[in-house]
């Protein structure tokens, strides 16, 4: 039996579109080819969806007798709908005349509801009938590259190492470039502490052979000073000695 959540579905989509055939649970749960027959048919006249794609022979199912017959019926207007959404369905003509996978029966009549409410479609119909199929829907690169690991596991164990080999040597050059940059800095300390030992004592000897210089001007100008006075002195003494004459 056809789960009733299933039927009430297919009941809503094509509710919309057309008032007969009776969209029955009993009908739903198995049905015969003369019933979907009635309600593509139905589903064209109401909406023009599929007008066009049906030989006058096939427009009714009193003259679809044999099963090849039915089969390509029910293929043409599974291909459309295929063709519409994008991808191609789950139902078979083979087990919707023989009664069988209802479930799948019932997915094309949604899907066929959902297709006709568009309206029609002289492209779809075209292309069916020069023989196209709908194919199944590209997939993400993503998936693509799962589905080839998962195909061929050692591929996808060869790339995990060459990434992990790629990620060591680049640790490696990196452990090398600070190795390298910690001996150059420290070779700079190095010199920089050898260089202010050396630098203070040259500043020592300056200053020791500068101090000399400092004495003898010291003495030079102490020279000029005391010449200086000494007129002054001879002055003073000679006022001295004439007040004592005076005396």
């Amino acid at each position: 039996m056809v789960d009733a959540a299933i039927i009430k579905k297919t009941q809503e989509s094509l509710g919309k579109i057309i008032k007969k055939p009776p969209l029955t649970e009993k009908l739903l749960s198995k049905p015969p080819f003369r019933y979907l027959h009635d309600i593509i048919s139905e589903v064209t006249k109401t909406t023009g969806f599929l007008e066009g794609l049906f030989e006058d022979s096939e427009k009714s199912s009193a003259a679809i007798k044999d099963k090849d017959g039915k089969i390509a019926y029910l293929q043409k207007a599974i291909d459309a709908v295929g063709l519409i959404i994008g991808s191609p369905l789950s139902a078979r003509p083979s087990k919707i005349i023989a009664g069988q996978e209802p479930e799948k029966t019932n997915e094309f009549l949604q899907l066929l509801g959902k297709c006709a409410a568009k309206g029609a479609d002289n492209e779809v119909v075209k292309k069916v009938k020069k023989g196209e199929k709908p194919s199944k829907k590209s997939e993400s690169s993503r998936d693509k590259k799962e589905r080839k690991t998962k195909e061929d596991p050692s591929k996808g164990k060869s790339k995990e190492r060459d990434s992990s080999k790629g990620r060591s040597k680049r640790e490696q050059s990196s452990s090398k470039e600070r190795s390298s940059k910690e001996r150059v800095s420290g070779s700079s300390k190095e010199r920089g502490s050898k260089e202010r030992p050396e630098r203070g004592r040259r500043e020592r000897r300056e200053e020791k052979a500068e101090e000399p210089k400092k004495e003898r001007s010291a003495d030079r100008s102490e020279r000029k000073k005391e010449e200086k006075k000494e007129p002054e002195k001879q002055e003073n003494d000679e006022k001295r000695e004439k007040e004592e004459r005076r005396e």
